[in-house]
């Protein structure tokens, strides 16, 4: 049996068995139609290549705006302007667990990498590659994992990255256009984002 990069006995003291918390995605208009759907991509915590996709949410709007529009793009910029296009384009959209469906999540919160010997590269680089080969090796060696609750390295907020074997426990609830969400003025305002034409 080949030995475990991240065996039981260090993955089991962070694992949470929570009902997950109603969360916000932000998504394209095109994929109205499958709001819970995920495709093969480079994000975070997994690889285009990898075998597997990952949802991401976050219960706060404005974490889930920043991680997903925002990001590092204004870094060492003096102007701040986000096309409007780019927010017409977008939706969100409310997620959920079913009633009394609890997900296992490990927790990457404080010092849960540092606990269990991963590098804190895994949640707080700006460049992705820890993450992906850590959540490729969570994803393969802990099927018993639905996913990994973490601090956004921008907002410092939680975010819930979801496996796809485990989105079949998650429900959505309301839907609606990011333009004609009530709190995108005022993470607008708070983050000095102008909106151009």
């Amino acid at each position: 049996m080949t030995e475990r990069r991240y065996p039981r006995s260090l993955i089991e003291p962070l694992l949470v068995r929570t009902a997950f918390p109603e969360s916000y995605r932000i998504m394209s208009q095109r994929h109205v139609g499958s709001p819970l759907g995920t495709t093969a991509a480079d994000s975070r915590f997994a690889t285009r290549t990898g075998g597997y996709t990952v949802l991401y949410a976050a219960p706060g709007f404005t974490t889930a705006f920043i991680e997903t529009i925002v990001r590092d793009r204004f870094a060492h910029r003096r102007t701040r302007k986000v096309s409007l296009r780019e927010i017409m384009e977008r939706m969100w959209v409310r997620i959920a667990a079913h009633p009394a469906t609890p997900l296992t999540l490990l927790d990457l919160r404080t010092d849960g990498c540092t606990r269990i010997g991963a590098p804190t590269d895994v949640v707080q680089a700006r460049n992705h590659a820890a993450g992906r080969a850590f959540g490729k090796t969570i994803h393969a060696e802990h099927t018993h994992v639905d996913g990994l609750v973490y601090a956004s390295r921008l907002t410092g907020e939680d975010v819930y990255a979801i496996y796809d074997r485990s989105i079949r426990k998650l429900a959505t609830g309301a839907v609606g256009q990011l333009a004609e969400h009530v709190e995108l003025p005022g993470v607008l305002e708070r983050h000095r984002i102008a909106l151009v034409l």
